[in-house]
């Protein structure tokens, strides 16, 4: 049983009932009949058929080819015209209504249903085809990249609204148009005409350009990529051409910035530490390949922090834009400049030789003093610091030479700035230095690898009656080998000089309370008699975060703050006075203890000691330890002692050496003793190991 509905237009009843008739044997619903084209157009309204048999010559207003022309613009119904004529004439009027079908009357049952049924699958078809041509259309004019097509002659057919843009052309600019005419290429790096493909049966890949551009209708100039490709039919014949393209006028401006800002930097726009090290690189290959000589500059300007905190980063912007600006006055047009760091440059001098490395070197700070820095009625010279590498066939690698060219520059500016100083591998300064670098490789690696280890020194009362914590000093010491340690005397100076020291007294604080919770994690809390004495350096004294972090640690450890004493020097205390005493108030506020320690060794001390909230007095060892042969020394100790005893200070001599000096110290009144005569310092986990209650 079918289920397309039918409908008859024929004007002749007999006819039209014959019709019917037969279409209901073929299984087809009960078709309705109309006699003219205006009932016609009324039943279509009325109930949508699924296809129409029309006869051409109707009695009424307008005729079946009419009727037939208005339906298939307005409702889109298959239509079969059922005539008796088949004159040209009625053939091609018949023709402008787009019929499915045309069959002449008399006809047979068996030619009706095929051509019925013919045009109902094509009509199908054709629907389904035109579904197909809607989504591509959609997807065409949709898409971000241009789309233009031309046929099997070259020209053009199709265009879509985004290669219109690009273009600016429209589709009816270019019909007939070849793809040269209005899309021409050029490689944007050989700045050459690209020719268009010729696609054969042989020649079919499709064609890819990149990095190229176009001259679209304005004569502007656009960047494109994009590919050519040929349309073949099944038989690999040509059709046509489809040309995808897209336009990336934005993406290579962008691209060009990120690649500028890549090797440039921001402020200056002078070229980077990145870039600067491939072009240094290329030229210390050069030097040993080839033998030639070029120089390396390295300049710091030695006021630029002073400027930065007394006028702000403004001021210090200033003086770096004025400094790129005379070493761009200074500078051969063959050499080149870069910025290195905050304030930090790199100069290369592509050919010269050290005389002409030193002239340009005297030149340029020569015109930087003369180019002042003026803020808020301060005047800044620019006074710089440089050092000097030359390339040579006896080079090293890139690192080496980097190394070399900071060591000379640390070296001029650590001698009181404004200085040149040429590096020479076997000058007892860069030696002294390459050593000091060395330790900062190694004193970090220590830290990150657990490579230090405390020991621990008592510190004993002269009256042996007063009941009282035990005091020990917690010392430092570098894991040698397996067995072996190195002393802080042969590590802590370098730490000092390169800002190390922070770390380091972290550590020592965090492993000091570690173990005191060891020791009361063993003897139970309130049996751990032990007072701990840690030393901090002034930078940790600096760090705005060292009073929390040592807080934090009191609470992480739960350790009783009063036992607890930290030493700090009379150096630290004095160069910042102030945040010292702030920082002991606070933690004396919770409990601890304070010593100043290696006290006499500065006399500007005894002026501020009064003022230091500190609870015992250390007094330097260097006059100590020899005080029972010197009287000098031993007049020093005594008065120490008694300033200590009048201000109500603590007194503890360090480096104790004898017995002899113990009863010196008694009768001075020292009121504790530390040194190799009282105990030598052990490793702390010795002290936990073979702690009892019995001791």
């Amino acid at each position: 049983m079918r289920q397309e509905k039918i409908l008859i237009v024929e004007d002749e009843r007999i006819i039209a009932l014959d019709l019917q008739r037969r279409l209901i044997r073929f299984g087809f619903p009960n078709p309705v009949i109309t006699t003219n084209g205006l009932d016609a157009l009324r039943a279509i309204d009325a109930d949508r058929p699924d296809i129409i048999l029309m006869d051409i010559m109707l009695s009424s207003d307008f005729d079946g080819i009419e009727t037939a022309t208005i339906i298939n613009e307005k409702y889109n119904i298959p239509l079969i015209f059922l005539t008796a004529y088949s004159d040209e004439k009625t053939v091609e009027r018949a023709k402008k209504a787009e019929p499915y079908g045309y069959i002449l009357k008399p006809f047979k049952e068996k030619e009706l249903y095929t051509t019925i049924d013919i045009a109902l699958y094509k009509y199908e078809s054709n629907e389904k085809l035109k579904k197909q041509e809607r989504w591509s259309a959609a997807i065409l004019h949709s898409i971000e990249d241009g789309i233009i097509a031309t046929n099997q002659n070259g020209q053009i057919e199709f265009m879509n609204p985004v290669a219109e843009k690009i273009t600016n052309y429209t589709q009816d600019d270019v019909k007939n148009l070849s793809l040269d005419e209005i899309f021409e290429l050029t490689d944007n790096k050989t700045q050459t005409i690209i020719n268009m493909p010729v696609f054969s049966k042989t020649n079919t890949e499709p064609f890819i350009f990149k990095d190229s551009f176009m001259s679209n209708r304005k004569c502007d100039s656009i960047h494109v990529e994009g590919s050519i490709a040929a349309i073949i039919d099944k038989n690999a014949n040509i059709e046509g051409l489809v040309l995808a393209f897209r336009d990336i006028t934005e993406k290579h401006k962008l691209s060009q910035t990120i690649s500028y800002q890549s090797k440039h930097d921001t402020l200056t726009g002078l070229i980077n530490r990145e870039w600067f090290s491939k072009i240094l690189e290329d030229l210390i290959d050069e030097s040993i390949s080839e033998g030639t000589s070029h120089a390396f500059l390295y300049m710091d300007l030695d006021q630029f922090r002073v400027v930065n905190d007394v006028c702000g980063h403004t001021a210090g912007d200033e003086m770096l834009l004025t400094t790129t600006s005379v070493i761009n006055k200074v500078i051969r047009s063959s050499d080149t400049c870069a910025r290195l760091g905050g304030d930090e440059f790199g100069i290369l001098l592509e050919g010269a030789h050290l005389q002409q490395a030193l002239f340009i070197a005297k030149r340029l700070q020569s015109r930087l003093v003369e180019s002042k820095v003026i803020r808020d009625k301060q005047v800044f010279n620019i006074n710089t610091s440089i050092g000097i590498v030359m390339l040579s066939e006896n080079s090293k690698d890139l690192q080496s030479v980097l190394a070399a060219a900071d060591d000379a520059c640390f070296i001029a500016k650590d001698e009181g700035g404004k200085k040149i100083t040429v590096y020479n591998d076997d000058e007892n300064l860069f030696v002294k230095r390459r050593g000091e670098m060395q330790w900062i490789s190694r004193l970090t690696k220590a830290l990150e690898e657990h490579q230090f280890e405390l020991f621990f020194q008592p510190i004993e009362p002269l009256d042996k009656t007063i009941k009282q914590l035990k005091k020990c000093e917690l010392l430092i010491r570098m894991k040698d080998g397996e067995n072996g340690y190195i002393t802080p005397n042969d590590f802590l100076p370098s730490a000092e000089r390169y800002k190390l020291m922070p770390a380091i007294d972290r550590w020592v604080i965090n492993n000091a309370f570690l173990n005191h919770k060891l020791l009361s994690d063993k003897l139970g809390k309130e049996n751990n008699n032990y007072m701990f004495s840690v030393n901090l350096s002034p930078d940790f004294l600096a760090e705005e975060s060292s009073l929390d972090f040592i807080i934090f640690k009191f609470e992480e450890y739960e350790i009783n703050p009063e036992q607890i004493c930290f030493e700090i020097t009379e150096t630290a205390a004095i160069g910042n006075m102030q945040a010292a005493t702030d920082f002991i108030h606070k933690l004396k506020d919770i409990g601890c203890l304070f010593s100043l320690d290696d006290f006499g060794s500065g006399f500007s001390s005894f002026n501020y000691l009064k003022n230091l909230p500190v609870d015992f007095l250390k007094i330097d060892g260097i006059f100590v330890k020899d005080m029972d042969e010197d009287s000098v020394n031993r007049a020093m100790v005594k008065a120490i002692n008694s300033l200590g005893q009048v201000i109500g200070l603590k007194t503890i001599a360090e480096f104790v050496r004898n017995a002899d000096i113990i009863e010196e110290l008694k009768i001075i009144g020292v009121d504790y003793i530390q040194g190799y005569e009282i105990g030598k310092p052990e490793p702390i986990s010795g002290l936990i190991e073979n702690y009892t209650l019995a001791q």
